[in-house]
């Protein structure tokens, strides 16, 4: 699997993660990610697009609530 691929496939991961209601922000999420064996520099990647980062940190708050 290329770089993108993987990339995309981290971030849907991301917003399951999120839509699940169990995390409160980014930091946890990224942090299961790592855990799961997706490479830091893909969520470095992810963690530098400010608004996906809202995104999946709304998606959180939304799922909590």
């Amino acid at each position: 699997m290329n770089d993108d691929a993987m990339f995309f496939s981290m971030r849907r991961r991301a917003y399951e993660l999120a839509e699940s209601g169990r995390y409160k922000h980014w930091a946890k999420i990224a942090a299961i990610l790592r855990a799961e064996g997706f490479l830091g520099s893909l969520i470095a990647r992810l963690e530098r697009d400010g608004l996906a980062v809202m995104m999946i940190t709304r998606c959180c708050e939304q799922a909590r609530a």
